[in-house]
């Protein structure tokens, strides 16, 4: 009975605990046991959701599967600058009466010692002259303004559009400075926004502003224009994600949450693969973000399909409205046998809180330590996962697009195997090892480097260094959930995101480092990755915490939390 129990207890505390984008927190509405205190008898508690529709069927995977769409357009817009943010060689441009002048022989006359300055040319010289060395060579030199870019790899790209070189090089890294920055804000703000006004409306609303904005970023002129709507998009697009995710989950119940959560990250690795493919066919930026706009588009028609959260509807005590979502799903379920909906309904009341979270909590007693363990965490974390993905084109590993495409695909077994993990093993020793791993990799990578010329060498190494911290990435969030109580774990796992954001921005800039050493960018993430993993042992392991202790007031209706000691 003991073993029944905590499966019957985890899959309730998984569903505390679930990230997209910047990683959020969905509270549970689960299968729940209390002890009856004039009897020796459990009593089974289920959800009225789960009750009337089912924990899982045919409803809900065709809604949770069309929920997942989502992720695809936000992912590329994440993806896209590892393309269109490519550092290519450049050299400054040939006059029109040197156009004939091999490049090779005009970079070595004209630019000895960079491509932001060039020789003064003498009057009256021909290529002919340069290609057989007695064109007179000048001592004096001026900036260049123009340039001409290499494009056997890639396109048109930002740098080359706007000519990001030399003085202006400092500017490549703004655009996703800014990006990222959004990201950061709309981590923090989307389940502020989701909660207030409906999972639906956010999602299709952001959906929209997401399309609109792609589009309006090929009409920019200007870089500063550009930068300003990346700004904005980095916002609306993790939004969409997060109402997205926090949708899909809210329609299943049980064990189906722990699931149907992790099958939310299946769609990035694919839409890294997609977009990889995508720059080989169209290589210019502008092409390549109108090709990747379109999807978004095409989602927008869901809004006739998607229904909204009966369970924020009932938490918000919209029950008529919810009545009619469970109606419908109910019937696809092919579970017609609820006698008196409205009865279940009426019965459903949210929980009323008696005490009001403060973030003063998250630094008192026991908790302070794990809030600053966990701040450091999440910023190794971010950096060795984000270092890793959006820095793809820094490795110089032959063909970026097999790279990017080898590099995304293991992140999909990774993905799968985070299931079993979070059902079976604990959470402490796992994501140590997963972090210590990506570390080792790291270094690997870079002592192999030195030691060999072969790129598979290197590029293996990265294959584990990557598998391994996107087995983090789905763990963390939920290890964080799980060691905070209820009245603070929306906040607690808030204030981890803060941390998150500043790595985030963080990261264009961390092969900045390569001007000091080229190896120490990969040593820094490793130094962090393996920092991290060493400090999650200061942390207790959640999974062997005893079974939460419920009220007895507590209802199980929807968005809400039960009350509980985990953490304490």
């Amino acid at each position: 009975m003991g073993e029944v129990n905590k499966l019957n207890t985890f899959p309730s505390i998984m569903r505390k605990c679930f990230k997209m984008g910047l990683f959020k927190i969905i509270p549970s509405q689960g299968i729940s046991k209390e002890k009856n205190h004039d009897s020796n008898e459990d009593i089974g508690q289920k959800d009225v959701v789960s009750l009337i529709i089912g924990d899982y069927g045919r409803w809900q995977l065709m809604m949770t599967f069309l929920l997942s769409l989502f992720s695809f357009p936000c992912t590329f817009h994440i993806y896209l600058p590892t393309f269109t943010v490519k550092a290519t060689k450049f050299w400054c441009r040939r006059p029109e009466n040197l156009s004939s002048l091999p490049l090779e022989h005009w970079i070595n006359y004209s630019q000895p010692v960079d491509a932001c300055s060039v020789r003064v040319l003498p009057d009256g010289i021909t290529a002919e002259s340069i290609m057989n060395n007695t064109a007179p060579i000048l001592e004096s030199f001026v900036r260049c303004n123009e340039w001409d870019y290499d494009r056997s790899e890639v396109g048109d790209t930002i740098i080359s559009e706007w000519d990001l070189v030399c003085d202006r090089a400092t500017l490549t890294n703004l655009a996703e400075v800014v990006f990222l920055i959004g990201v950061g804000i709309g981590g923090v703000l989307g389940g502020w926004i989701s909660d207030k006004f409906g999972r639906k409306k956010i999602l299709i609303g952001m959906m929209l502003a997401q399309s609109l904005l792609a589009i309006v970023s090929l009409l920019m002129q200007s870089y500063l224009q550009y930068v300003l709507v990346r700004l904005v998009m980095g916002l609306v697009s993790v939004s969409v994600v997060y109402a997205a995710f926090v949708l899909s989950v809210e329609l299943v119940g049980g064990a189906w949450v722990t699931i149907a959560g992790v099958c939310n990250f299946f769609p990035l690795p694919l839409a890294y693969i997609i977009v990889s493919l995508l720059s080989m066919v169209l290589p210019n930026w502008r092409d390549l973000q109108l090709a990747l706009s379109l999807p978004g588009c095409f989602l927008l028609v869901l809004w006739f399909v998607l229904p909204e959260s009966p369970r924020w509807l009932l938490s918000v005590g919209r029950t008529q409205e919810a009545k009619m979502v469970l109606e419908k799903a109910s019937k696809f379920n092919k579970k017609d046998n609820i006698a008196d909906i409205d009865k279940l309904l009426t019965l459903n009341k949210s929980e009323i809180r008696t005490e009001e979270p403060s973030v003063l909590m998250l630094f008192k007693g026991y908790l302070l330590k794990r809030t600053f363990c966990l701040f450091i965490i999440w910023f190794s974390m971010t950096i060795a996962y984000y270092g890793l993905l959006l820095n793809i084109g820094k490795f110089n590993l032959g063909n970026l697009h097999i790279t990017s495409i080898i590099l995304a695909a293991v992140e999909i077994p990774a993905i799968a195997l985070s299931i079993p993990i979070l059902f079976k093993a604990g959470r402490r020793i796992p994501i140590f090892v997963s972090m210590v791993v990506c570390g080792l990799a790291c270094v690997a990578s870079e002592v192999f480097s030195i030691s060999f010329e072969d790129n598979w060498i290197i590029i293996s190494c990265l294959m584990l260094g990557k598998f391994a911290i996107a087995s983090t990435n789905i763990m963390m969030p939920i290890f964080t959930a799980e060691l905070y109580p209820t009245i603070i774990r929306n906040l607690g796992v808030g204030a981890s995101q803060i941390s998150s954001g500043l790595a985030l921005i963080c990261i264009p800039y961390l092969w900045e480092l390569a001007k000091l050493n080229e190896h120490l960018p990969m040593v820094t993430i490793a130094a962090l990755s393996a920092a991290g993993g060493a400090i999650v042992l200061l942390l207790p392991d959640t999974i062997k915490s005893k079974e939460p202790k419920r009220s007895a007031n507590s209802s199980c209706n929807g968005t809400f939390t039960v009350t509980d000691d985990r953490g304490q």
